[in-house]
């Protein structure tokens, strides 16, 4: 086994890095997006359920909005993952939706979008995958030198 992790922790700490590279991207993407992003007037078209739970769960966390909206490079819709059992959102409304789109990067956010668990899951599992191998590559780089 230790042989097997010593051969694979150069990949293993590649995707861990990354991992953790990631969780700060998207810890700080709503952030970003509404301090450097354009404002646009979108319209909530439909209010979705959270797909993770029913109605009938005890930690239903309710709905979130799809906005729609138009720049002058077209239309967009805007899928948030901020769902909350009394929404202050409604089908039809008219709100302000921050847009950053620069080259391939399409980030968009409502003021009150939140971040999720991603960013946590991400951090923890760069953490559990630095932290297996790392110190296989401190290793074998010590053996090197010396």
């Amino acid at each position: 086994m230790i042989n097997f992790l010593s051969s694979l922790s150069g990949i293993i700490a590649l995707v861990g890095t990354y991992c953790l590279i990631l969780s700060y991207s998207k810890k700080n993407e709503i952030a970003h997006t509404l301090s450097k992003g354009r404002v646009a007037e979108g319209t909530v078209i439909k209010m979705r359920e959270d797909p993770d739970h029913t109605p009938t769960d005890m930690d239903y966390l309710g709905v979130a909005p799809v906005v729609e909206f138009r720049t002058i490079n077209g239309l967009y819709q805007h899928f948030s993952t901020t769902y909350r059992k009394n929404s202050p959102y409604e089908v039809g409304q008219i709100v302000k939706i921050y847009y950053y789109h620069y080259k391939s990067r399409k980030e968009m956010a409502l003021e009150d979008d939140e971040t999720g668990t991603l960013p946590q899951t991400l951090l923890k599992w760069g953490i559990i995958l630095c932290s297996i191998s790392y110190p296989f590559i401190i290793y074998k780089l010590l053996q090197l030198v010396l």
